[in-house]
């Protein structure tokens, strides 16, 4: 049984959660693509909960909707920290660094960033 290490910071951009459901693969050719929660987006990677078990250095396909936008945002990532799930023994908690983003992908995410940021000002007293 796999047992939570204690997690190094490695962020280098602010996180913030969205309601988003994102699509994943691996690139090989014909793999089937899974659908999972996110839990948080930064410019950097995200994070998602998936029963599946993907081994860390693994290089996917993902899209995402964000609130902020009509069409899906697609990146490549690669996993870089695999953890069980606190709340729930059989899902893990990937967590993934992009590659290769377009501009286009970078734009919805810094809108989103900039968004969160906004509403968080207005909520703090």
């Amino acid at each position: 049984m796999e047992k939570n290490k204690p997690v190094l910071e490695r962020r280098q951009s602010v996180r913030f959660r969205i309601l988003s459901l994102v699509k994943y693969a691996p690139e090989s050719r014909g793999a089937a693509f899974q659908v999972a929660n996110i839990q948080n987006v930064s410019r950097g990677g995200l994070t998602f909960f998936t029963e599946q078990e993907i081994k860390e250095d693994a290089i996917l396909q993902f899209y995402f909707l964000p609130p902020n936008r009509k069409k899906p945002v697609e990146v490549r990532g690669k996993i870089v920290r695999r953890l069980r799930s606190p709340k729930n023994a059989k899902a893990f908690e990937m967590g993934v660094q992009f590659l290769d983003v377009s501009e286009d992908a970078k734009l919805a995410i810094r809108e989103l960033e900039t968004s969160f940021l906004e509403k968080q000002k207005k909520t703090r007293p």
